[in-house]
């Protein structure tokens, strides 16, 4: 149904000038869904397709099986178009993802094997094991390798969380040698992070705790390594961001966004501010009947955009 007279046509759009376009609507159209993955939103509104635009030009597509797994998308990249493919199991597992050229030749791509809770992942061309992710589940452990040409572990990392999924420690290692691992600590309202480095040898030269967040009513602050506060979110009572602040070293605000929800909560204007820079953009957020994204009007100095979203329900 999508065939290369569509890569034509966005070849054609990037010869008039379309090389910008970034994908900032299908960008909006993720943010706006509240942490439910893309999936479970294409399964729980039945879609089958959602082509997303900039005025009237087209930026990229999703299109969906009955089970909301992706099955093709379309991306444009700068001066580059890339179109992907996506085949899954039975149980809703992929197994075999592939990319291609702007001309609709094969580029690059991986199929995938599920053995003993592990997730192979090899490379399409020649078959060689590129990634594998293990999780064990009465351990709350990951563990994430990825291998060179000749089947020799590059790096790995190994993740344990607690039993609400919140992290408790990351070890990283390059060549099955450790250089790298994080600890995580959760005292009252307050977040912590030690940040423990190894020399080439796996001795320890150096550790630094320092505080990542601390949880306020209405509000969550962000530290850096080095101890200084970078960002604050506030929220309302029903947890929706109404406003995000950043700043420098020094405390200088650099920026401002502050959101506006209907009483369904749903996102309806959103202002950023970059202060340094001096400049504001305004975005205005239409619903259609199914509470799904139908447009979003972009404002920026005395400029204006429409990005347009439409949908193929099954």
């Amino acid at each position: 149904m999508y065939k290369l007279s569509i890569i034509s046509l966005f070849s054609m759009q990037f010869t008039f000038g379309q090389s910008q376009i970034q994908h900032e609507p299908e960008r909006i159209f993720n943010s706006l869904k509240k942490g439910i993955a893309t999936t479970e939103y294409a399964k729980e509104k039945k879609l089958k397709k959602i082509t997303f635009y900039r005025d009237t030009t087209l930026s990229s597509l999703m299109e969906f099986d009955e089970n909301g797994n992706f099955i093709r998308t379309v991306e444009m990249e700068n001066n580059y178009v890339r179109h992907s493919t996506y085949k899954w199991d039975e149980q809703n597992r992929m197994i075999e993802k592939k990319h291609f050229s702007p001309d609709g030749t094969f580029s690059y791509g991986y199929y995938y094997l599920y053995e003993n809770g592990a997730n192979l992942m090899f490379k399409l061309k020649d078959s060689v094991l590129f990634e594998k992710n293990t999780f064990l589940k009465g351990e709350n452990i990951s563990i994430y390798s990825r291998y060179d040409s000749i089947g020799k572990v590059t790096t790995k990392s190994v993740s344990v969380k607690d039993d609400d999924m919140k992290w408790l420690m990351e070890t990283r290692f390059q060549d099955n040698q450790i250089y790298l691992q994080y600890r995580y600590e959760y005292i009252d309202n307050k977040k912590y992070i030690t940040k423990i480095q190894f020399d080439n040898n796996g001795t320890k030269f150096s550790e630094n705790r320092h505080l990542d967040e601390v949880k306020l009513k209405g509000k969550l602050e962000h530290y850096t390594d080095d101890g200084w506060l970078f960002r604050v979110d506030n929220f309302d009572e029903n947890d929706n961001l109404i406003k995000m602040e950043l700043f420098e070293e020094d405390g200088q605000m650099t920026r401002k966004e502050c959101s506006k929800y209907d009483s369904n909560g749903k996102l309806v204007k959103q202002t950023k501010n970059f202060l340094k820079r001096d400049y504001k953009i305004v975005y205005t957020f239409k619903y259609d009947e199914m509470n799904r994204i139908r447009k979003v009007i972009k404002k920026l100095d005395g400029n204006k955009e429409i990005f347009r979203y439409a949908y193929d329900v099954y």
